[in-house]
């Protein structure tokens, strides 16, 4: 986990949560649907005591400015900022004090008025044809594309996304963040409830989630690396 301050977003995993429930609700899922998904997808990180509290907190927190924060993810947020539990791995460290400023002030803004329901502008969907595979039923595709520059000298970053169909719903996320070329990384969808992954070995690997939840339905992941 990679943290640079004492903002709420300042933290990877608060990101990855604020940036999934969005793309969720513009793909047309309900904020209820949204919230569950995550939760499913999210399940070994919420059984972490560092990073449980920083869920929370960057849910709620992104629920508010989208005027659907329900009240369960009220309640656990504030729950963690009343406990204390995510100061824990700030003690010791000189801005304690700011990081206690910041939820405080968060927990105002939770049991504040919402702003009214909005939901983020509809995106288009990335295809890469060269590498978009479909599974088996064609009920779901996966799709690897290059996402962004990154740091890495000698490789841009590169993201699968999965979209998937469930309840007569349309939806997914992202699974897997790289950085690599996209087309080094194989997608084969053993069954069309299993994807398999095979990326290099020397890929930078920034998320690589187990399993992708969305309307009832349940995507697992299985990773393999190898010398390219």
């Amino acid at each position: 986990m990679g943290t640079s301050s004492t903002a709420i977003f300042s933290d990877d995993i608060a990101c990855d949560v604020r940036d999934e429930f969005i793309e969720l609700l513009s793909i047309g899922a309900s904020p209820i649907d949204a919230t569950q998904s995550l939760i499913q997808s999210y399940a070994s990180t919420l059984q972490d005591i560092d990073d449980a509290p920083v869920f929370w907190l960057a849910l709620a927190a992104t629920q508010w400015k989208y005027g659907c924060l329900s009240r369960d993810v009220q309640t656990r947020a504030i729950e963690v900022i009343d406990s204390g539990v995510d100061l824990q791995k700030w003690e010791g460290s000189s801005v304690v004090g700011r990081r206690q400023a910041v939820l405080l002030t968060l927990k105002e803004k939770l049991l504040s008025p919402q702003p009214a329901l909005r939901r983020p502008p509809r995106r288009k969907k990335i295809v890469v044809a060269s590498n978009c595979v479909n599974a088996p039923d064609g009920s779901a595709h996966a799709t690897a594309f290059e996402l962004e520059k990154s740091l890495h000298p000698n490789a841009p970053r590169m993201q699968v996304f999965v979209e998937m169909e469930a309840s007569g719903s349309r939806g997914g996320g992202g699974i897997f963040v790289a950085d690599c070329e996209y087309n080094e990384v194989s997608l084969e969808w053993l069954n069309s409830e299993t994807l398999q992954i095979v990326y290099p070995i020397s890929a930078t690997l920034h998320d690589q989630k187990q399993s992708l939840f969305y309307y009832g339905r349940t995507i697992q992941i299985i990773y393999q690396s190898k010398d390219v």
